[in-house]
């Protein structure tokens, strides 16, 4: 069987987002504790983070535009929404929320026929 394309999705995003994580513990500071941000590495570094954050972003739009094949791809998407839920502010989550949800109600209402 193949796998459900919003499964995958799901996996890229994660991949996406653990990056940005780890780019971000390296963020450029000095002894004060305050960012370096007037250094070259710095910039170097906010590229990089840049970079990252985009793709998350792309990750996360390819995984809201997916409609799941499976009930095991609907509940991976309820799971992969809620985990973002629960780690940021409802009105930075709502729009993809939003298109997310429109997704897997699509895939309820095909299987309920």
């Amino acid at each position: 069987m193949k796998p459900d394309p919003v499964i995958i999705a799901i996996n890229r995003y994660r991949a996406a987002r653990a990056e940005v994580d780890k780019i971000a513990v390296r963020e450029p500071m000095l002894p004060n504790g305050n960012p370096a941000d007037e250094t070259e590495e710095y910039a170097t570094w906010e590229t990089a983070n840049l970079k990252a954050t985009d793709a998350t972003a792309t990750a996360w739009t390819e995984v809201a535009t997916t409609q799941p094949t499976t009930v095991a791809g609907a509940i991976a998407l309820i799971d992969c929404y809620l985990e973002i839920w629960s780690e940021r502010p409802a009105r930075l989550a709502y729009p993809e929320a939003s298109r997310a949800l429109r997704g897997l109600r699509a895939f309820l209402r095909n299987i309920a026929d």
